[in-house]
């Protein structure tokens, strides 16, 4: 499965990911970590503190693959309307 879209979106999410995390190096209130927490949601419960970079490629994943799939059902769908 290779889409454009799919590709577009898994970069966006590593993008935002990399400018929240790069946020609490410039920043250290007491939140300004919580922007790049929150985008390894859910998998930063159930993984080490050490594997938190495992959670965002897993998030990654995910998004390619949802986003590769609903590009391709779409495109499915258009072929048969046609």
């Amino acid at each position: 499965m290779r889409s454009r879209l799919a590709i577009i979106g898994a970069m966006i999410y590593l993008l935002l990911f990399a400018c929240a995390y790069a946020y609490t190096l410039f920043d250290h209130r007491t939140f300004a970590g919580l922007p790049a927490v929150l985008l390894g949601l859910p998998w930063i419960d159930y993984l080490p503190s050490e594997w938190f970079l495992a959670a965002i490629a897993l998030n990654t994943a995910i998004i390619y693959l949802f986003l590769a799939a609903t590009a391709s059902f779409l495109s499915l769908l258009r072929r048969r309307h046609t």
